[in-house]
């Protein structure tokens, strides 16, 4: 009798200290998958920070590259508008069959032959010799992407694009008509203002 006492409370005290070790087991593995979810958690948020940031730079620089304010960069940007409106307002005059994009794309040509001569000639007063304008690779692929397009589905991108280059034109003009470094430049800025602004209420009236 005595011998069968000793063996249960033998038993008991067997089933406790299993029943404790794996209590600590698992106080151990939840504790181990808790801090693998905070580390995991404080990394996602780390990288969301510096993704975050990275864009913010970009998105900085991009907004720099696009509105610059010394002369070298002004002569370049403006240059390059020009040069993207005279050129697709050619393709206009080859691809579309509306006589309101057709003179559209005449007064495109003629006013931005003029204010690319008006750059030329302020920047030639500072004592810059200003580089042929070349177009940007954004403006090189938006042409592609007009060359093989005709008549209404011509006419519906052209307008739309140039909805978007005459905004970024008018961003680059005022922004350097305010904060440009070279005074000849800046009064040649503050000249093509109302001419671009012109153009966007014709193009507002193109699109009704």
């Amino acid at each position: 009798m005595r011998a069968s006492l000793i063996l249960t409370l033998l038993a008991s005290a067997a089933a406790l200290a299993a029943c404790s070790h794996n209590n600590n087991a698992a106080n151990d593995q939840s504790n181990a998958m808790m801090a693998s979810d905070n580390l995991m958690a404080n990394d996602m948020a780390t990288n969301d920070m510096m993704a975050d940031n990275m864009m913010g730079n970009d998105m900085a620089g991009n907004t720099a590259a696009a509105t610059p304010t010394d002369a070298a960069g002004f002569i370049a940007a403006a240059g390059a508008s020009d040069l993207f409106e005279i050129q697709s307002a050619k393709l206009a005059l080859a691809n579309s069959k509306s006589d309101d994009i057709h003179k559209f794309a005449q007064m495109m040509i003629t006013d931005h032959t003029k204010t690319t001569d008006a750059v030329k000639a302020a920047a030639k007063k500072a004592g810059i010799t200003p580089a042929p304008p070349q177009l940007t690779a954004d403006q090189q692929q938006m042409l592609d992407q007009l060359k093989p397009l005709k008549g209404d589905d011509f006419d519906k991108a052209y307008l739309a694009q140039q909805m978007t280059a005459h905004q970024q034109a008018l961003t680059l003009i005022q922004n350097y008509a305010q904060n440009g470094d070279t005074p000849a430049l800046v009064d040649a800025a503050k000249s093509a203002v109302p001419i671009v602004q012109k153009h966007i209420d014709h193009l507002q009236e193109l699109q009704k």
